[in-house]
């Protein structure tokens, strides 16, 4: 039975994402499909009724970005490289999101725009044939969708010229965020495998659910959130400022938008109410600014975790990679932000420790100079160590700044640190992680929170950074983060400059 035939025949059962399907009473049954390239027809009818029912996906604000591919001529296998016109002419345009892979200089050379070819992709064009096989994949895609214009990272930006990838990385997250739709070539680690699978045998399982209906069931985490293409760093600014997706994985096709996920099998995945809801967000950060602060917060250093993980080709990028999305919390949450920290969560977000076993090397930005108290220094992913007690401190004794901190740095009472551990003569009275390989020789401190919970003094455990002076020039240098008990913390302190 083809994808087709299913669609019309099938009333779509619905499956909440938050159960445990292992936990169900259920009976297993495979269920053989014949398979061949996804069902286009399946795609244009998501697109129909999300344009037609979904109203929050289908407001995009009025953009085009400063180059788009015409890939809707009368002849399919003629492409063409289209420069900005006016906006009020142009129609919608689809984006691709997807992986480099590790191409070689002359495969670059043959399929990127440069500034030697890119006069004749303008006034010439260039052919189909010509392309890897993701992004031949990515035409037939849009051109099946019946829309003319598609947009490519390595066709639209002029590779090797620094001015124009400088500038038109600061459009990336407009050029995403008001695209018609996102391609996500899921299953494609390069950008020669292609995504689109001919003569594939897909599998679905079937379980009887509660009421006794039989249910199609999708793994879509696996396929998606742990496939190849949500690994990099570039890709998650990418899904949660696109307003719907179509995910090519190598399992199945899925839909994503605001209202959900539907997948090729005709199951459809309730919008989550945690984490993911906001991901789902067609207007992201619209769903943030409802959802008051302890929401807010979490999701912000669940995304910042999630980053931190993700690969880079250039280590270099670990600050430009995310900027769309922070432009983006800061104007919808009236406030400013600066690697890796808003001003409006300043105190939860400067409590990060590095997750890996092993220390992680500082990253060479290139003569561009990254704090010591920001996470983007180094590579390798975070944890943040504050929870929903923490209390911030007098707001005089810590600012925030892009470039420095302006801090009261305090002293260690009387305490003889570990590794891991604060030591004084009563025993373990504090915790803390280092930002780099032993570093056990400290005496300075910035107390950035409290838990709200403890009211004597004797009871308190203060949230802090550990600093050391710089060797040379003035102010301080973040070591790690830590916990101590308040009462072998100096109550006096100096103001100082976090650097």
């Amino acid at each position: 039975m083809n994808i087709a035939h299913r669609f019309t025949l099938i009333i779509e059962p619905l499956v909440d994402t938050s159960n445990d399907i292992k936990t169900i009473p259920s009976i297993l049954q495979v269920i053989d499909c014949s398979g061949s390239a996804p069902c286009f027809q399946l795609l244009r009818e998501w697109l129909r009724k999300c344009d037609q029912d979904h109203r929050e996906c289908s407001r995009r604000k009025r953009y085009w970005p400063t180059r788009v591919i015409l890939v809707g001529g009368s002849d399919p296998n003629k492409l063409k490289l289209q420069e900005r016109a006016n906006e009020k002419e142009l129609e919608d345009y689809i984006v691709l999101s997807h992986c480099w892979g590790t191409p070689t200089d002359e495969e670059k050379e043959r399929f990127c725009t440069t500034s030697k070819n890119y006069d004749d992709r303008v006034n010439e064009g260039f052919s189909y044939d010509d392309l890897p096989k993701t992004f031949q994949d990515a035409v037939r895609v849009t051109q099946e969708l019946k829309k003319e214009y598609l947009w490519i990272d390595s066709l639209c930006i002029i590779q090797g010229d620094e001015n124009d990838w400088e500038n038109e990385a600061g459009l990336m997250e407009k050029v995403f965020a008001s695209a018609y739709c996102t391609i996500a070539a899921s299953s494609a680690p390069n950008w020669g495998v292609g995504f689109l699978k001919q003569n594939q045998s897909s599998q679905y399982i079937q379980i009887q659910d509660i009421s006794g209906k039989q249910v199609n069931v999708c793994d879509f985490n696996k396929d998606v959130d742990e496939g190849p293409l949500n690994k990099r760093a570039w890709v998650l600014q990418e899904r949660v400022l696109s307003c719907r997706t179509i995910h090519f994985s190598a399992e199945q096709t899925y839909w994503e938008c605001g209202e959900g996920v539907r997948c090729e099998n005709l199951t459809r995945l309730k919008c989550p109410t945690g984490r993911q809801y906001f991901v789902l967000d067609p207007n992201f950060p619209k769903r943030l600014t409802e959802s008051g602060y302890d929401r807010t917060v979490d999701f912000v250093q669940y995304l910042f975790e999630k980053y931190s993980r993700c690969g880079l080709t250039n280590k270099s990028d670990r600050d430009t990679a995310i900027s769309g999305l922070v432009k983006r919390i800061e104007s919808a949450l009236d406030t400013k932000g600066g690697y890796g920290v808003f001003r409006c969560f300043f105190s939860r977000l400067l409590l990060w420790k590095q997750s890996d076993e092993e220390k992680a090397a500082l990253i060479d930005y290139k003569g561009r100079k990254v704090p010591s108290w920001s996470w983007m220094a180094y590579n390798g992913g975070i944890d943040f160590m504050s929870n929903s007690r923490l209390m911030a401190p007098n707001s005089e004794e810590l600012q925030f700044d892009r470039e420095a901190l302006t801090v009261k740095v305090r002293q260690f009472k009387n305490c003889r640190p570990e590794r891991y551990g604060i030591l004084a003569d009563s025993g373990r009275v504090g915790s803390v992680w280092f930002d780099t390989r032993a570093n056990n020789r400290f005496k300075h401190c910035v107390v950035v929170g409290m838990r709200q919970d403890e009211k004597k003094d004797s009871q308190k455990t203060y949230y802090i950074l550990i600093v050391k002076k710089k060797l040379q020039g003035e102010g301080y240098e973040r070591l790690g983060v830590g916990e101590i008990e308040a009462r072998y913390v100096s109550k006096e302190g100096n103001p100082g400059k976090l650097v």
